[in-house]
């Protein structure tokens, strides 16, 4: 059993409208794993940009399992051309850890604190767990409603 953070407290120094990517692995990510992911994402949002100038953003591994990474739009809007290349980094992470970011049938489900990643036809079996929702898109929205109860997600079938 772990403790979720608040996330109401991720990113304190950026603006609720910030844009947010959470790329989700199929699999949790060994301690080791997750250091080597983190300091390759360190090294990416140093670098990235849009049209050369240097997006304000930041990026970190949550719960061995998910990368998120949050850009001040505010101050510079990722591009078309940046958010490919951020899409490519992620590609290679994922094949150099041998994780798939993008299987959107593995879902992560939360109870009370103790997490599960499970196939998305299972949730049917868990309608009284939280799920992660991989969807959002703004900071506002992963402060609020990053993880939503089953029975309210419209996932179910």
């Amino acid at each position: 059993m772990q403790t979720l953070p608040n996330f109401k407290m991720l990113f304190p120094l950026y603006p609720e409208t910030s844009r947010v990517w959470v790329y989700g692995a199929d699999r949790f990510l060994s301690g080791t794993e997750e250091v080597f992911a983190q300091e390759q994402l360190d090294f990416f949002i140093h670098k990235w940009a849009a049209h050369g100038t240097e997006l304000a953003a930041e990026g970190f591994i949550l719960h061995h399992t998910f990368v998120v990474i949050v850009a001040d739009e505010e101050k510079v809007k990722a591009s078309g051309c940046s958010i490919d290349s951020s899409v490519r980094f992620i590609k290679e992470l994922g094949k150099e850890l041998q994780v798939d970011f993008f299987n959107r049938l593995s879902v992560l489900i939360e109870k009370e604190g103790e997490l599960k990643r499970i196939h998305f036809n299972q949730l049917d079996e868990y309608k009284n767990w939280n799920i992660f929702d991989t969807t959002i898109t703004r900071l506002d929205q992963m402060r609020d409603r990053f993880t939503i109860p089953v029975l309210d997600s419209g996932w179910m079938r």
